[in-house]
């Protein structure tokens, strides 16, 4: 019974996500009881960790706070919480910004498990001050105050923060908006992405929601800053050993069809047809590769995007089509979040890039993603 409270605590607690409250007005009731406990109040025994900010793969900072609360402070049905946070930043109009979620608690047992709930946000550079109280059904209140200094790191220095300074969205694939895209000169690509749809660690056998977040995010990231002419995303799986979802001239927009193509993806479920072909993850591979080198008009730029796979095989040269002089140029994005020594092997995408002549980067942190994109960039070509 303790571990079905955890997991039920922690999908309900998942599937809550915090809201920017457009009108604050209508909450006026609940925001005048973020400053000090009203006369009576009973008190919520709860422990907050405030999470610093951390630039992610969609190049903006992402922070937020952990929640512990002793679970003995209910029993029964009917037992929710509702979360308020107000984020004041202390440079531009000083206009505070209210987040706002609601919970609604799992049937509680006689436990003395402590549940961990958490929430997030993303925030511009700038310094801002946090007000964060915790109300129940009962009228039981926790608060907590803070400060959050966001600034780039030395090994950040180069990248481009993809929000405005002194500004709070509320934590999506990609924020609440986006920014306009900077004038570029340079041509845009025609461009293919192949995302590698598995987990971080490939030893996992099912996607979680981080692996799903940062992947999506690397792929916004990428259409943000990247100007193109025209983009073909494709979702793929090496141990499924198949395609799991294609677009042509994809945009930003198409991005819950990304969402929900993950979602469906059941890796713990293996076919028979894929016990039987040991190698069936190489001739995906090659597939992929060659429909890219015969499509018409060509590509200027095919960029595999992903995890290490699980895979050490070499691809066979034969099994290659030969790219025609003015074909597509190849790259192999590896995100790696963790340092691991199997980053330096050459897993089987790795392999084929070798084979084309293409460029692998390994990528441990979004400032590596940022380098690897702008050097993208430079060397991609716009075809006539």
């Amino acid at each position: 019974m303790r571990y079905a409270l955890i997991l039920a605590l922690a999908a309900c607690s998942a599937a809550r996500a915090q809201s920017i409250v457009n009108n604050p007005n209508r909450l006026r009731s609940v925001i005048a009881q973020l400053e000090s406990p009203q006369p009576g109040e009973p008190v919520l025994r709860c422990e907050v960790s405030p999470i610093k900010p951390s630039l992610n793969y969609s190049f903006r900072y992402q922070a937020g706070y952990m929640v512990m609360l002793p679970m003995n402070q209910y029993i029964g049905s009917g037992h929710g919480w509702t979360t308020l946070t107000r984020i004041t930043p202390e440079g531009g109009a000083h206009l505070p910004v209210y987040l706002i979620s609601r919970i609604s608690l799992p049937q509680v047992p006689k436990t003395n498990v402590e549940a961990s709930v958490g929430g997030g946000y993303l925030l511009g550079e700038g310094a801002y001050n946090v007000r964060w109280m915790m109300l129940d059904d009962s009228g039981r209140a926790c608060r907590k105050s803070w400060r959050v200094d966001v600034h780039l790191s030395r090994a950040e220095r180069k990248v481009k923060v993809a929000m405005p300074p002194d500004t709070v969205w509320e934590l999506g694939l990609r924020g609440s908006r986006i920014l306009p895209r900077e004038t570029d000169d340079a041509a845009p690509l025609r461009l293919t992405i192949f995302l590698h749809t598995a987990p971080l660690f490939p030893r996992r056998t099912r996607m979680r929601p981080n692996d799903m977040v940062t992947l999506m995010s690397t792929v916004s990231a990428l259409l943000e800053r990247v100007p193109a002419q025209s983009v073909r995303l494709v979702l793929f799986n090496l141990d499924q050993q198949r395609e799991l979802y294609r677009k042509e001239g994809f945009l930003l927009r198409d991005m819950a069809q990304v969402s929900q193509a993950m979602n469906n993806i059941e890796l713990g479920l293996v076919d028979f047809q894929v016990l039987q072909n040991p190698r069936g993850h190489v001739d995906l591979l090659t597939d992929l590769v060659n429909r890219e080198i015969e499509a018409q008009p060509p590509s200027d730029v095919v960029l595999f995007l992903g995890p290490m796979t699980r895979y050490f095989d070499r691809v066979p040269q034969a099994s290659l089509e030969k790219p025609a002089e003015h074909g597509p140029q190849f790259y192999y994005f590896q995100i790696t979040p963790f340092f691991s020594p199997a980053a330096a092997l050459s897993d089987t995408i790795k392999s084929a890039m070798s084979r084309l002549g293409g460029k692998t980067i390994v990528i441990h942190t979004p400032g590596e993603f940022a380098k690897a994109i702008e050097r993208l960039e430079k060397g991609g070509r716009s075809s006539p």
